[in-house]
């Protein structure tokens, strides 16, 4: 999810892990890219957007190459 405090705004998976920098509303390009350097995994699922960190996003990773 993104979240907004303040006129700023940052991706925060659902465990609560989030970005460890806040971003101005014009610069979603940027937080978005540094989010996926940073490891979170951004996917679109049944319309909705998911923002999964990289710690959650492993098992299923690891479920996927096991398929």
């Amino acid at each position: 999810m993104i979240e907004k405090h303040s006129g700023l705004q940052q991706i925060v998976c659902e465990c609560g892990a989030s970005q460890t920098k806040t971003y101005q509303a014009d610069e979603f390009d940027v937080m978005v890219s540094d989010a996926r350097r940073e490891g979170f995994v951004i996917t679109k699922v049944s319309g909705e957007w998911q923002h999964t960190c990289q710690d959650c996003s492993r098992p299923a990773r690891a479920q996927r190459r096991l398929l």
